[in-house]
């Protein structure tokens, strides 16, 4: 009780609820460990690459090894659903922790012993995330189970502001164990993340969440977005949101490059910032408990676009750490409130399916966004690239509402026209 006393202290309202809960509570710091792995890897995983492809072919090399970290977990999203989507929050986290651990070990084994090949790393990659979809899905339906509906936004919060902290802290944490003791190093750091996580999910008891639920095929979830237009206007919203961020990493490294001296200390400052903008900017959303969902989620939409188009006029390092620091402010909460809002309107023995469903759609969007980025990049150059990006982001928006707008009317339109019929006329 003396802990829950002091987090009512330190912690706002929400998160001290969320905290008060025992599972929630043990989880937390094993995600907040694989998180920090996952940031070291955000680095370690190309820079491996690197140290693994010929120089001819380094680019190539690079371009799979990133390619195979995350979009595998689209085809296991799609293809597993028979098998996992019965399994309850806490095995979804546990199988995905362990393959994704164990893979990661065995890495920097087969890389310091010789064996490690480009195409084997590649190979081994895409199997350390066929089941990642599966364990975001864990994440998110464990957080719906085990709290309250008034405290999700809360807890997805207070998860989400952990993981874009890692991503502060991962990177350079990264450069620092490469640089002393290797790549390979780094995945290794990543195993032992998720070998945490493992350990800790499985010492939660669980006692509020599921034990089992009846599997949900694919087609299910499909059938269940086509009853709820809310929920599929939402995920077809995320994945045009997604795609438009995707060229942005690519056309924010050459603004840098051709008008800041190729300077990566300055690409360092504009990124920190948005990772900076973004923890802040989670955290304050888990402590609004009565937010309006669908109004918050274009609003997020419509600011990160408006952010984003000071750093594509004026090409500077101010207008880069004003506008990314804002701009990540405004972006980061998006997760937190998509994934309430889906959670608000899903059949609760769907959650797990539907949230992994929905991960693999998006997990290919910003991929193929950065894909799209080269074409656009050589038509209109990095800074029209950004501008078109932020541009049609506010439209994206702007369309959002109008089609809500619109079905709201259409909703409310057969009650106030609906024509008095007595029984004696029927």
């Amino acid at each position: 009780m003396s802990d829950v006393r002091r987090m009512r202290r330190v912690l706002p309202e929400g998160y001290t609820r969320c905290l008060a809960n025992p599972d929630f509570r043990r989880l937390q710091p094993g995600f907040l460990v694989s998180f920090l792995g996952d940031g070291m890897s955000f680095i370690g995983v190309a820079w491996l690459a690197v140290d693994l492809a010929a120089p001819a072919h380094r680019s190539l090399v690079v371009g799979l090894a990133v390619a195979a970290y995350s979009l595998p977990a689209a085809l296991g999203s799609l293809t597993l659903g028979r098998w996992l989507s019965g399994r309850n929050a806490r095995s979804l986290i546990l199988v995905n922790a362990l393959l994704r651990g164990a893979l990661f070990a065995l890495i920097p084994a087969l890389y310091w012993t010789g064996l490690l090949t480009a195409a084997t790393y590649i190979a081994l990659l895409a199997l350390s995330s066929i089941l990642h979809a599966w364990g975001i899905a864990g994440r998110q339906t464990f957080v719906a189970e085990t709290l309250p509906a008034e405290d999700r936004l809360a807890g997805h919060a207070l998860v989400g502001s952990q993981e874009q902290l890692s991503f502060i802290t991962g990177p350079p944490l990264a450069g620092l164990v490469s640089a002393a003791l290797g790549p390979a190093a780094v995945l290794a750091a990543d195993a032992l993340s998720y070998a945490y996580l493992a350990l800790v999910t499985a010492r939660v008891r669980g006692d509020g969440t599921l034990e089992r639920r009846p599997a949900v095929p694919l087609r299910r979830s499909r059938q269940t977005l086509a009853r709820h237009p809310e929920l599929l206007g939402l995920l077809a919203l995320s994945f045009v949101f997604y795609l438009l961020y995707g060229p942005i990493e690519v056309a924010v490294p050459l603004v840098v490059a051709e008008r800041m001296g190729s300077d990566p200390t300055v690409l360092g400052w504009i990124w920190g910032a948005f990772g900076v903008g973004a923890v802040i900017g989670t955290w304050i959303t888990g402590t609004l408990r009565r937010l309006p969902l669908w109004p918050t989620v274009l609003a997020i939409v419509a600011g990160w676009g408006l952010a984003i188009l000071p750093f594509a006029h004026f090409g500077t390092l101010a207008a880069g750490i004003a506008g990314f620091g804002l701009g990540g402010l405004i972006y980061a909460p998006y997760g937190p409130v998509s994934i309430t809002l889906l959670q608000q309107k899903a059949p609760l023995e769907e959650l797990a399916a539907l949230s992994a469903f929905r991960s693999a759609i998006l997990v290919i969007a910003t991929p193929l966004g950065a894909v799209l980025a080269g074409p656009l990049i050589g038509a209109l150059g990095a800074t029209g690239t950004i501008r078109l990006s932020g541009q049609t982001t506010i439209g994206l928006a702007a369309l959002g509402a109008a089609l809500i707008l619109l079905l709201r009317r259409r909703r409310h339109r057969p009650q106030r026209h609906k024509p008095l019929v007595s029984t004696d006329q029927r």
